[in-house]
């Protein structure tokens, strides 16, 4: 995805929808911002729930900490937020 933003007279920009979307940013997601070879790079901040986290495929994926997990419950509380960010839309 391509776009040209605009800086206001604040140094703001405002990220399209479907970068927020694609990359699950809500209000007060965290990003990061990097200026690398006169570019500027921003990365969202990894979220606080460390047993999720997304994969190149863009999807939710349980990642190991060595704690017993009810894998049932985990699925179900996933498909509920995935729910809830579409009815948010």
């Amino acid at each position: 995805m391509k776009t040209a933003l605009t800086v206001d007279s604040a140094g703001r920009v405002v990220l399209p929808s479907e970068a927020r979307r694609l990359l699950n940013l809500r209000p007060g997601s965290r990003l990061r911002l990097a200026v690398v070879a006169e570019r500027i790079e921003l990365t969202p901040e990894p979220e606080d729930d460390a047993r999720t986290a997304l994969a190149p495929s863009r999807r939710r994926v349980l990642e190991p900490t060595g704690k017993p997990l009810d894998a049932a419950a985990a699925t179900r509380a996933e498909r509920n937020a995935q729910s809830r960010r579409r009815d948010q839309r």
